[in-house]
């Protein structure tokens, strides 16, 4: 497989990237100045040069480097391309004319094509500012605080990739397909369900489910002697045991405590006073370790130069190395393992113009594998792969659902006696949707579960019957793909592995997402996105500038691990075509967190400089920052070039000479912060986007996030992307889709999650023949049904 990467964008280069790491041949087709990330800072021991950006070589390992002089030699490449990878909304490049009709042109742009913000600059800090994430991240009544680093372009990247990745598989189908990326839109789905859960309560806002703090506020990271932990004390199991090892005995035996269920609506205050007392006397590795023996949901945070030495990450070999100009350095791997064709770091980033004579050599092109293509692709590229999914919460649960939104048949398979926590996030029909003229159940109408299971069908199986296990061992031969996010040891504990899978559906694809992993002295801890983020590094780079860091407002994990895995599947699947192998995909939540802020493990050995919280700045680019405005609203404002730059400071007056160069103003940068603030603080939020926007800044409004889902910005209501979906129980609600569109394989509308068991009958009657009356017995046992049955 031939993939040319003609991008000039993190979002395009990543995606490339995932395509070489899974064994592809990537060529990056560069201009005659460079690829846009060999200028990107930090440079290897801080000397600046083509060759030493830690960036370019975290994103552009695995590929060949040919400069393109012409628009001939440009048009060469593309015509022996599967795949042709850009990232620019302008018109499209003559060359492009050159696409094969069984290959795939992917665009990964800002805001996507065709839409009312194409052509608008955007990025990461734009990107925050839209989608809710600066307004939930960061400290009351402070700024709003963007996702660190190339946040917007990882996600966007990986969902350039899952697109392109699927849209290979109906490639026999022709015509070309081109597929439009929307980072923004990607970027909206790490965040929505708190949004659509707060509409779906009524509540006129959302903090999020971690932001609203004060600062000096307790958690949700805490310092002990030797460091900071997160505590989701909410969760901890062996109530007793755990107070005990924080030294909290009395509190230990409170009744109302020990219960974890119900926990969450008692009142914490001792608690928490009793911690900030004893914590700073104990050492974090020690609570760590004794915690999550007692199955308590905990995480230690971690910086790049812990995780270097981290015996899990150690135990997984997760680590890699590649070099810059010659040197040796550590980087993020794998972000899921996947056996046996496994992920590979063959090459490092290539030195500039590098592989010219090979890439120009003719190309000796082999028979390829052709695979099933789908019967409709209006159900997306996709259609014909089938998922058996024990999702749960988010992780699992949205990873399966974006396999749904291209077109797999995703059964999801639910429990009446312990639905999923996402159903059961509040015992009563939220207020935002009672509707008194149709049949309405607690379980059904949870905003955070009905965001996050678009276009599935659910069954109901009660697992602890004999019987129940029967059917599901008689369902399985019918799914190409098994998922779930369980501890790694319930899969296996139902006589699941992959030899019994692949002995009855040969070729059979087994996936799943943990807080760790399945192996590694880890393997069976507790944890979850509050705790993934401290562990994976995260929470050391993200936060105010000169502070030491903090969990993000949301939980960031758990997106994070769905996009990472549903990657890695379309990588097995691609596998399981050529060769008929069955593949395993284990996806550690806390090796994917720290794959998209890699750079960062990369960037300290690089330089010796152990990488801190950055705030709204970037390492580059000034003005870069969220500004408040004359209406009490804030601004995200970036000048990413010298031409916007200028018209900027011709817009607003600017004429200082020690602003000229983008390395004077970074120099400058907290004086051209106060000009900057100076102005906005004069402006109406909403004139000043759009008066920016015309002439090339990226700028935009920072969107509460209970706003994107009561009443939608009209440019994503414009794309479809957020768009009104009605429940059988919840009513119509605004909820976001398809980050993407293809040009070939046009997309049906969006289907509601699923009730508890709305296609138990559907399903076990169609699937394994069973008459009513066998079904009926079912439910009559507790077998299978519905909330009415």
């Amino acid at each position: 497989l031939r993939v040319v990467d003609v991008s000039d964008r993190f979002s395009g280069a990543f995606a490339a990237r995932l395509f070489g790491d899974f064994g592809a041949e990537v060529i990056l087709a560069e201009p005659p100045e460079g690829h846009a990330l060999r200028c990107e800072p930090p440079f290897l021991n801080g000397v600046s040069g083509e060759d030493r950006s830690t960036v370019h070589a975290y994103v552009n390992w695995n590929k060949r480097s040919i400069v393109i002089n012409h628009e001939d030699e440009l048009a060469d490449l593309i015509r022996s391309a599967d795949v042709v990878i850009t990232t620019s909304d302008s018109p499209p490049r003559p060359a492009l004319r050159q696409l094969r009709n069984d290959a795939v042109h992917v665009c990964i742009t800002a805001h996507g094509l065709g839409d009312s913000l194409t052509g608008c600059p955007g990025n990461t800090l734009t990107h925050s500012a839209r989608v809710g994430w600066s307004y939930i991240n960061g400290y009351r009544d402070e700024p709003p605080l963007s996702m660190p680093r190339h946040q917007g372009g990882v996600v966007g990247g990986v969902t350039g990739f899952i697109t392109a990745a699927a849209a290979l598989r109906r490639r026999d189908q022709g015509p070309s397909e081109h597929i439009d990326v929307s980072e923004l839109e990607a970027f909206a789905l790490t965040v929505h369900p708190w949004g659509v859960a707060a509409v779906y309560h009524d509540t006129g806002g959302t903090p999020g489910p971690s932001g609203g703090r004060r600062r000096g506020d307790p958690g949700p990271l805490w310092e002990l002697a030797d460091g900071r932990m997160n505590f989701g004390l909410a969760d901890f199991h062996n109530w007793t045991e755990a107070m005990d090892a924080l030294n909290l005995p009395e509190l230990g035996r409170r009744q109302e405590l020990i219960p974890d269920v119900g926990r969450h609506s008692q009142n914490m205050r001792d608690v928490v006073i009793g911690m900030a007392g004893t914590l700073p006397k104990l050492q974090r590795w020690d609570i760590f370790h004794q915690l999550a023996k007692l199955r308590c949901v905990i995480g230690v945070v971690q910086d790049f130069d812990d995780i270097g030495s981290n015996e899990q990450v150690a135990a997984r070999n997760f680590l890699v190395e590649t070099t810059i100009d010659g040197q040796s350095v550590r980087a993020a791997g794998a972000p899921a393992k996947l056996s046996p064709s496994p992920w590979q770091l063959y090459k490092p980033a290539p030195l500039f113009d590098e592989d010219r004579v090979a890439v120009l050599k003719p190309r000796t092109t082999t028979p390829r594998t052709t695979t099933p293509t789908p019967d409709d692709p209006s159900e997306g590229p996709l259609n014909g792969i089938r998922v058996l999914s024990f999702g749960q919460a988010w992780s699992g649960t949205f990873g399966t659902e974006l396999l749904a939104l291209l077109g797999a048949d995703v059964v999801q398979v639910g429990s009446l006696h312990r639905p999923d926590v996402f159903r059961r996030i509040s015992q009563q029909v939220p207020k935002g949707v009672v509707d008194t003229s149709r049949p309405q159940h607690p379980l059904n109408t949870q905003g955070h579960y009905n965001s996050v299971n678009l276009h599935k069908r659910e069954i109901t199986l009660d697992l602890r019957q004999e019987r129940g296990k029967e059917l599901l061992w008689q369902l399985l031969p019918k799914f190409d793909i098994l998922a779930d996010n369980f501890r790694p040891t319930v899969m296996p504990s139902w006589g699941i592995t992959l030899e019994k899978l692949h002995e009855i559906r040969p070729g059979m694809i087994w996936a799943s997402v943990s807080g760790y992993g399945e192996t590694g002295p880890y393997w069976d801890y507790p944890a979850n996105g509050a705790t993934t983020e401290p562990m994976a590094g995260l929470s050391s780079i993200h936060g105010y500038e000169g502070d030491r860091g903090m969990n993000t407002g949301g939980l960031y994990p758990d997106p994070i691990g769905g996009y990472f895995v549903v990657a890695t599947i379309l990588a097995a699947l691609a596998h399981r075509d050529r060769t008929g192998e069955a593949q395993r995909v284990d996806l550690s939540m806390m090796e994917a967190v720290t794959t998209v802020c890699g750079d960062a493990l990369l960037e300290y050995d690089a330089t010796g400089s152990l990488p801190a919280p950055g705030g709204n700045h970037h390492p580059r680019i000034a003005p870069h920052n969220n500004y408040q405005t004359a209406d009490g609203e804030w601004l995200a404002l970036a000048t990413e070039t010298q031409d916007s730059w200028e018209r900027f400071a011709h817009l607003i007056g600017i004429s200082d000479e020690k602003f000229a160069t983008l390395a004077s103003r970074k120099a400058n940068e907290m004086r051209l912060d106060e000009v900057v603030a100076s102005w906005c603080k004069r402006q109406n939020v909403d004139e000043a986007e759009e008066l920016l926007s015309k002439i090339g800044v990226a700028a935009a409004r920072v969107a509460p996030l209970y706003e994107l889902y009561s009443r939608p910005d009209p440019h994503f209501e414009a794309s479809e992307f957020i768009r009104g979906i009605e429940h059988p129980e919840a009513g119509k609600t605004w909820l976001p889709g398809r980050p993407w569109r293809f040009s070939a394989a046009k997309s049906c509308p969006i289907r509601p999650a699923p009730c508890v068991g709305q296609h138990s009958h559907e399903v076990l009657t169609g699937e394994l023949g069973l008459s009513d009356g066998e079904y009926q017995e079912l439910v009559d046992n507790g077998i299978t049904g519905t909330l009415d049955d």
